[in-house]
């Protein structure tokens, strides 16, 4: 598996997104345009790109939030490509470069009726918290939030 950091008119980021959107509409409905201007790719910090032999297999992004924390954002794995740890490796380059940006804190959100991305977010040491204002509403959403390590030469 490569990942990729990508620009915000990657191809492949952009399929990929278009996918994890599509799959947004059937498990939420309607709720999940509420997003479309907190999600434009120009306005996430960084985005990245998961490949197997070639073939864009997940991407993910972050956003910073305010000094000390950034939004983990955007993961979603082809359905081809689930259960390989395509989703894992994300959010690991993801957490890395977040703390490398001198970020302490990551948090996430998933919809309240994913229980398969909670149960990986806890495996990979978040913690469930409060609804932190995400545009879906506390109804629809399930919070959660991870402390970085410090990491030596941190910008």
């Amino acid at each position: 598996m490569e990942i990729r950091f990508v620009d915000a008119e990657n191809a492949d980021f952009l399929a990929l997104v278009q996918q994890l959107d599509e799959y947004y509409f059937e498990v939420v409905g309607e709720v999940h345009r509420r997003y479309a201007k907190y999600n434009d790719p120009h306005l996430l910090n960084a985005r990245m790109v998961a490949y197997i032999d070639g073939k864009a297999a997940g991407c993910g992004a972050w956003k910073k939030t305010d000094a000390e924390t950034a939004e983990i954002k955007r993961i979603f794995v082809a359905p081809d490509f689930r259960r390989q740890g395509v989703a894992s490796a994300l959010i690991g380059a993801l957490e890395q470069d977040v703390a490398a940006h001198g970020y302490i804190r990551a948090i996430l959100e998933t919809a309240r009726t994913t229980d398969d991305s909670a149960a990986l977010y806890h495996k990979l040491g978040f913690r469930e918290i409060a609804y932190y204002g995400s545009p879906a509403g506390a109804e629809n959403c399930r919070c959660f939030e991870k402390m970085l390590p410090f990491m030596e030469g941190q910008t």
